[in-house]
């Protein structure tokens, strides 16, 4: 489980994990925040980004995976999440992004 913390919509720093199923494209991975899992898919398409939290009926447009004012935008005016959760959401695609980089550039 890879751990992430990010604030509220009470500015209060929460913390999460991610659980990575997938670390090429599509990424997959879960995402456990506020007591909830998102069954989180983000890949790229002919004309950007996308993400899918089937679980919760989500698919919307996504900017780069670490773009989070873009993302977090997206995810608040195109969907029914909590504000909580999509910083959850947000700052844990963001954070998963960055391990995979890192990832890649250790491993090759």
């Amino acid at each position: 489980m890879i751990p992430f913390c990010y604030l509220d919509s009470q500015k209060k720093e929460q913390s999460g994990g991610i659980e990575l199923l997938s670390d090429s494209e599509p990424i997959e991975m879960d995402v456990e925040a506020n007591g909830w899992t998102f069954h989180v898919v983000v890949g790229e398409h002919q004309n950007g980004r996308y993400i899918c939290i089937p679980n919760w009926n989500i698919g919307t447009e996504l900017s780069r995976l670490n773009d989070e004012f873009w993302n977090r935008e997206r995810l608040c005016n195109y969907t029914e999440l909590h504000p909580d959760n999509v910083e959850a959401v947000v700052r844990a695609i963001a954070v998963a992004d960055e391990w995979i980089k890192k990832y890649h550039e250790e491993c090759g």
